[in-house]
């Protein structure tokens, strides 16, 4: 296991993306609703945000952990210090997928090496980064992904 780690951690992320993984990405207009979003992630843990309709280009993610806050908020009151109650279905403030996405993005590149990707994603408490090509996602690397290969299950 020791050496089959190092020879990973050398890795490009083109050499071990998926294919099939680069078609079936979850992804959704930045300007889609609320309705719809919560449609994708009724069935993945995650879904990337587009520019708009036949783009590529990631703008945002929304996990699961992102609809948990928004679905099951504090009981605050509308106004708290004078200021209005932040993004929330259950105030309305939520409407559209870019109401709710995290916009900073940590991505990659194809031509990174596997254990830098790793690292960002330790650094940052992240289990899955998109892969940039360009302004376009690829595909996407998952702690998840990783752990597979290394028991030869991919």
């Amino acid at each position: 296991m020791e050496l089959k780690l190092k020879e990973i951690h050398d890795k490009k992320i083109r050499d071990i993306l998926d294919e099939r993984a680069k078609i079936n990405l979850p992804v959704i207009e930045k300007d889609a609703s609320i309705q719809s979003l919560l449609s994708i992630l009724a069935a993945r843990d995650h879904v990337w945000a587009v520019d708009k309709k036949g783009s590529r280009k990631v703008v945002g993610v929304v996990t699961e952990k992102d609809m948990l806050r928004l679905l099951a908020p504090a009981r605050l009151p509308k106004y708290v210090f004078g200021k209005k109650y932040g993004v929330s279905i259950e105030y309305g403030t939520a409407t559209k997928t870019e109401d709710v996405m995290c916009k900073q993005l940590i991505t990659c590149s194809p031509d990174d090496n596997v254990g830098d990707a790793l690292q960002k994603m330790v650094n940052a408490g992240l289990r899955r980064l998109p892969v940039i090509d360009g302004d376009e996602i690829v595909g996407e690397i998952t702690a998840h992904y990783i752990i597979q290969i290394l028991l030869g299950k991919r």
